[in-house]
This record gives C-alpha cells, structure tokens and sequence, in this order.
C-alpha cells in the first residue's frame, strides 16, 4: 500500500511515487517515493491496524507522515501545486478508512501548528551590522 498525493492526470493503476509527478510512502518497505520508481528511506513499514497522517503544508511546499499519531519528519519539498490525495492498494483484499477531518485526528495536529507558532523567530524591525561588515537581524524574546 502507498499514500501520497499525484497530480491529475497520473496512472491510477501504480502506488503513488513511482511515475512523474507523484509521491507517496509505502508500507512494504518505509520508502518514499518522489517521481521515481527508487525510493529512499524514510520511516517504519506500516500494515493492518496503522494509522498513516499525509500531512500537506501549503505554504511552503512540503508533505510529512505521521503513523499512529507521531511525526515521522518531511518526506518531500517543493511540492508542485495541485495535487490530489492518493492510496494506492495491491493487494486483493486490502481496506483503508480515510479521514479527511470528518472526525478528529490521531496525529496532535492544531497542536503541532501552536508548537509551530511558538518556536518560530520574531525578528527585529532593523538589522544591525556585525563586526567585519556584514548584517544580521535579532531574534526578540
């Protein structure tokens, strides 16, 4: 099984990462898959029982995974826009409940976003110049 998100127009008859402009992350073997039929290493394997999050920032560009509701770190940058969510099965048999935020998440994900807002520098209004020149900018507590 694969999850990730394809562009329109992608064979709906492979998992998700294996043709242009596709990506996905299988449970067989904890790969990731970007436009390519070689995957990299990314997470655990996941099957029956696995709560698998496709996590999509808009802003800038990025998809992580999370399994049973723990980050499992970003898989792919710079995402082109429109993409569609996509699973892929190949096993006769194979079942997946999607969620899509008709009921609550696994993954801690408004917390995640507060984390986020948290952690993320406020700088200063006016950079200042650093010894043997150059500029830098201060983060505010």
């Amino acid at each position: 099984m694969g999850i990730g998100l394809s562009a329109q127009g992608v064979n709906m008859n492979r998992l998700p990462g294996w043709d242009k402009h596709s990506y996905g992350y299988h449970g067989d073997d904890g790969h990731s898959f970007c436009s390519s039929g070689t995957g990299q290493p990314y997470g655990p394997t996941f099957t029956t029982g696995d709560v698998i999050g496709c996590c999509v920032n808009l802003i800038n560009n990025t998809c992580f995974y999370t399994k049973n509701g723990h980050s499992l770190g970003i898989a792919f940058t710079d995402l082109p826009p429109n993409l569609y969510p996509t699973v892929g099965l190949q096993t006769p048999g194979e079942v997946v409940d999607a969620n899509f935020g008709q009921h609550p998440f696994v993954f801690d994900i408004e917390g995640f976003l507060e984390s986020g807002a948290k952690i993320r520098p406020r700088f200063a209004d006016s950079p200042r110049k650093r010894e043997g020149g150059g500029i830098r900018s201060e983060v505010k507590d």
